[in-house]
């Protein structure tokens, strides 16, 4: 009987495998579960089939999400620094030499004397009033952040006399 359970489960598995790309994986998935329906629906005969202490002992496995954190860099702005020309107009007062020509003669006799003044010509030139280091740095600051993650948990109903002992080791 359980052959024909199996056979049953190993075609419809074959079938499930060739149509989905797994054909090898659908035949033993299909052997298994024609065997558990076997387990599960009894003989033929419509007789139980007798369960040892291990078909009553059922494993649950309880998951919970993890936060995976990556990080990576993304451009936030950007700043350009550059040099820019500001003219203002300075105000000097420049002490300037000049000679006065003065004539004391009694008779009328002629003389020149040349006369000279100090000229002011201006020259400009660029001196280094300042050295600026423009850098970037690292700056690390801690972040909260918050997400919300799902975690399964056994919620155990019982009803009627059911004697129910809880070991609370895994959940």
């Amino acid at each position: 009987m359980i052959a024909r359970f199996v056979l049953i489960g190993i075609l419809i598995g074959g079938l499930a495998g060739w149509i989905t790309g797994y054909f090898f994986t659908g035949i033993v998935s299909g052997a298994v579960i024609g065997g558990l329906f076997y387990l599960l629906k009894g003989k033929s005969n419509g007789e139980p089939v007798e369960r040892s202490e291990e078909a009553n002992h059922q494993k649950f496995d309880l998951k919970e999400e993890e936060l995976d954190i990556r990080k990576k860099r993304v451009v936030t702005g950007d700043v350009k620094v550059r040099k820019e020309v500001v003219e203002t107009e300075k105000t000097l007062k420049i002490p300037v030499k000049r000679e006065e020509m003065v004539i004391e003669t009694a008779d009328e006799e002629e003389i020149r004397i040349p006369v000279k003044e100090e000229e002011v010509h201006i020259r400009k030139q660029p001196v280094k009033i300042a050295e600026v280091d423009v850098t970037t740095e690292q700056v690390e600051e801690m972040k909260t952040i918050k997400a919300p993650v799902k975690k399964e948990v056994l919620d155990i109903d019982v009803s009627g006399d059911a004697d129910v002992k809880e070991n609370n080791e895994n959940h």
